[in-house]
């Protein structure tokens, strides 16, 4: 890999459409600032930018829209302290805007997941009135796939300035967001917060320790396939459960395992390798198998059995539980590192979420939170190469010089204690998995009907005892109400 060393001076009347909020103001009088050095290593194979050498736009403007995402998509001029994830940014949108003879503007709107219809019905709104308002937009997961649907959005797949051959675009999300060969939406590296989402199995070491379970133990039964959803409760039966004398459970208790939130309740369905929908060679979506398979009554009976028997919370949904040393495991996103845990004193260790058994595949399966973001290209604009060029830009700017910062430098140096915890965020990172039910279930099912994409997690907290019947009542007519919509569609 070759090392190429760029040097860039940024107009002051850039730095104002770095501020997450609004546009950018055409009678801000210029200032010249210098950014910093930024080095890009040339890629080969699947990591070589394709793009022209020499395209460049001439100063134009390019508009982007961002959701209120956790972690920050863009840089930030205005952070007076930024920390090493936003300088990286704010230098990767700099280096982007130069290679490209770009000016960005950016706009920002609540769209996490209780506005997610409010920030998709005002993009929807805004393509369909021909406004032409933005050239690039960054939407929660869930909200792109609606979007797709109401016809505002182009297929990037016959874009020229995009390759999804390149490394910076993940196959496993790749795959889930592309039906029929078509993609109105992709994720990866442009993305910061994609490796947020994982979800994994966090531990408190020093409560481990004390009741008997050595961290080293934890990650040799890893790395020897041992680490199985078996193997978890296992341990978890064996440290039992203190309850505070109220006969009643709640956060004040102590619990082997919780879940950070509900939805890593998800994990045990996804990350055991289950799927809800399946797509054949000939690009038709079809109902998997898995939902009433012995594999899935199997996985069921262990989480129920946990929850009833031996009294895991599973479904506490209590963030700082670990940190109150209220239980020992907690199924959690890798975002609460930067979030609820970022002021604790305890550092926590993480372990990728277990096998089916030992039999499985040898890669252990990593799924993600549904607050991760996706990018769309909408329809009304007038160049839908220059977005594809920036989107190109952004993904291959951020897996040279952002993700190393998220993921060698934050997560696997500052988030772990020692090598092999390092190595944990490793194998889950390779493991990462995800599948097209997740991000469209929600958006293109009616009121009417379950999404069948949070069965799992909702038999768990209803306490179920009848599986079957629990997706035949409330989940398939919704599951081939999304299926058939979808294969309309794409067809």
């Amino acid at each position: 890999m070759k090392k190429i060393l760029l040097c860039f001076l940024v107009l002051s009347m850039l730095i104002s459409c770095f501020a997450m909020v609004g546009c950018q103001n055409e009678n801000d009088t210029p200032e010249e600032t210098e950014s910093e050095e930024l080095i890009i290593e040339t890629g080969e194979g699947n990591a070589e930018l394709t793009l022209p050498s020499n395209l460049n736009y001439g100063g134009e403007e390019f508009n982007i829209l961002i959701y209120n995402t956790m972690v920050d998509e863009f840089g930030d001029a205005e952070i007076d302290k930024p920390d090493s994830v936003q300088e990286a940014l704010f230098n990767r949108d700099s280096y982007i805007q130069e290679q490209l003879g770009l000016v960005f503007n950016y706009s920002k709107m609540n769209g996490q997941f209780a506005d997610r219809n409010t920030f998709a019905n005002t993009v929807r709104m805004s393509v369909q009135g021909d406004s032409k308002a933005w050239d690039l937009i960054g939407t929660y997961s869930m909200v792109a796939p609606a979007l797709t649907l109401n016809n505002v959005l182009v297929d990037m797949r016959t874009l020229d300035n995009v390759d999804f051959t390149r490394a910076w675009y993940p196959k496993f999300m790749l795959d889930a967001g592309t039906i029929n060969n078509k993609t109105y939406f992709a994720t990866g590296d442009a993305s910061t917060n994609v490796l947020y989402a994982m979800q994994g199995v966090a531990f408190n070491a020093t409560v481990a320790e004390a009741r008997g379970i050595h961290e080293d133990d934890l990650y040799q039964m890893v790395y020897d396939g041992e680490w199985t959803l078996e193997t978890m409760f296992s341990l978890c039966e064996e440290l039992g459960t203190e309850l505070g004398g109220d006969g009643v459970w709640d956060a004040n208790d102590f619990y082997p395992i919780i879940t950070s939130n509900d939805g890593c309740l998800d994990s045990f369905y996804f990350s055991s390798g289950l799927t809800l929908i399946n797509e054949d060679e000939d690009g038709k979506l079809t109902i998997s198998s898995d939902v009433l398979s012995e594999k899935v009554l199997s996985i069921y009976a262990m989480v129920y059995d946990a929850k009833q028997t031996y009294k895991s919370f599973i479904n506490s949904s209590n963030e700082k539980a670990i940190m109150e040393e209220k239980c020992i495991f907690s199924i959690s996103p890798m975002w609460n590192f930067r979030g609820h845990w970022a002021d604790s004193k305890e550092r926590f260790r993480v372990l990728p979420f277990p096998k089916y058994d030992e039999g499985s595949t040898s890669e252990y399966q990593t799924f993600l939170s549904m607050w991760h973001t996706q990018y769309c290209i909408p329809n009304d604009i007038d160049d839908y190469e220059r977005s594809g060029a920036v989107f190109e830009y952004l993904g291959y700017t951020s897996y040279n010089n952002v993700t190393p910062v998220i993921f060698e430098e934050t997560m696997k140096l500052r988030y772990s204690e020692n090598e092999d915890c390092a190595k944990m965020f490793d194998i889950m990172r390779n493991g990462c998995t995800y599948g097209v039910a997740s991000l469209y279930y929600m958006s293109c099912t009616p009121g009417t009907y379950y999404d069948a994409h949070s069965m799992f997690r909702n038999a768990v907290i209803g306490n179920t005892t009848g599986w079957v019947s629990h997706y035949e009542t409330k989940y398939k007519s919704g599951l081939e109400y999304v299926t058939g919509l979808l294969n309309d569609f794409y067809k």
